[in-house]
């Protein structure tokens, strides 16, 4: 894959809207409550966050306790999700370093590291995600070849 269509695919993340990207989230799990594990549960109205998101508060009909539905994902609590999401393509795409990544975007290194921790614990969630938000074709082709490439070297 050349520069420019990595360039595009930082492009496209970071003008995603991130009520899109939720909606991703949300669409890969059924939501289920974090207290009995039960999925009888009920919306009950949006959570605004500070910079307008509206996120979907859900009751569980067994036990009572009240989540949203980033609960029980990675992106839980996460401030920034545009920035998780493009530390998470820097590092599992391009390869690249968290002080790399850094200096690229403008964020401290501790934010950075914080964020590539999770990214690293988190692997298959964040590779999942990308894959549904991103062109399957242009992921695809992209995480096979590095995972090939990786392969050729053990």
């Amino acid at each position: 894959m050349e520069f420019r269509t990595y360039l595009q695919t930082i492009q496209r993340i970071v003008s995603m809207p991130e009520e899109h990207i939720i909606t991703k989230v949300s669409e890969l799990s059924t939501p289920k409550c974090p207290v009995c594990g039960s999925t009888l549960v009920v919306r009950i109205g949006y959570i605004t966050k500070s910079n307008g998101l509206k996120v979907q508060r859900f009751k569980c009909k067994m036990c009572g306790r009240t989540f949203t539905e980033l609960e029980g994902t990675p992106l839980k609590g996460v401030h920034d999700i545009k920035l998780t999401l493009l530390v998470a393509y820097l590092m599992l795409h391009l390869r690249l370093e968290p002080n790399t990544i850094a200096r690229i975007t403008g964020k401290p290194y501790t934010t950075v590291k914080r964020i590539s921790r999770k990214v690293i614990e988190h692997r298959r969630f964040f590779e999942n995600i990308l894959a549904v938000l991103l062109d399957a074709a242009d992921y695809s082709e992209t995480y096979w070849h590095r995972a090939k490439s990786a392969n050729e070297y053990c």
